[in-house]
């Protein structure tokens, strides 16, 4: 009887130890397919993540692009404006210096002393006149220097945004389907 007993005993446990691996087969089948879609999911965040990153940096690049922008068109219009001011200054300076001339050739065709006087005295006018033109087209002209320095400054600056804008387009072009 106990050999018997020992006999259904051996047969028992051989039958529950493969149902115990079959058992425990799936099981480990669960968990690497539960580990791979733990890692997928990681993966996933990982790349929203990452795309939110990327796309707030790109509409901060997008913002100080179009501030540039901006700054390079004030700059623009401040160097024309000079511009222009300074071609009228230097235009008034031209018509006062043919007036000195042409006051200078007058006195020297003077019928008399009293008449040469007055226009001595337009001399003098003129003169000062045309010393306080080119004073003003001498600022003018510092300052038109200034503002297109001032302006490549801020061109080259947008330029190097641009250049960082396209950069950032071109590293998220691969990872669009």
């Amino acid at each position: 009887m106990t050999a018997r007993l020992t006999a259904a005993v051996f047969i028992l446990g051989g039958l529950c130890v493969p149902c115990a691996a079959r058992a425990q087969a799936p099981d480990d089948g669960g968990t690497s397919t539960l580990s791979a879609l733990l890692r997928e999911v990681r993966t996933l965040r990982q790349a929203i993540e990452r795309q939110g990153a990327v796309a707030g940096r790109a509409q901060l690049l997008i913002g100080r692009l179009a501030l540039q922008d901006q700054r390079v068109a004030r700059g623009q219009a401040e160097a024309q404006r000079l511009e222009t001011d300074a071609s009228v200054a230097a235009s008034g300076r031209a018509r006062t210096q043919a007036m000195l001339a042409e006051q200078r050739a007058a006195i020297d065709r003077a019928k008399d002393a009293e008449e040469a006087a007055v226009m001595q005295s337009q001399v003098r006018m003129l003169e000062s006149q045309l010393k306080q033109e080119s004073a003003t087209l001498a600022t003018l002209e510092t300052r038109r220097t200034e503002a297109n320095q001032a302006l490549e400054t801020e061109r080259a600056r947008y330029e190097e945004l641009s250049a960082r804008f396209d950069q950032l387009e071109r590293d998220l072009a691969p990872s669009r389907p």
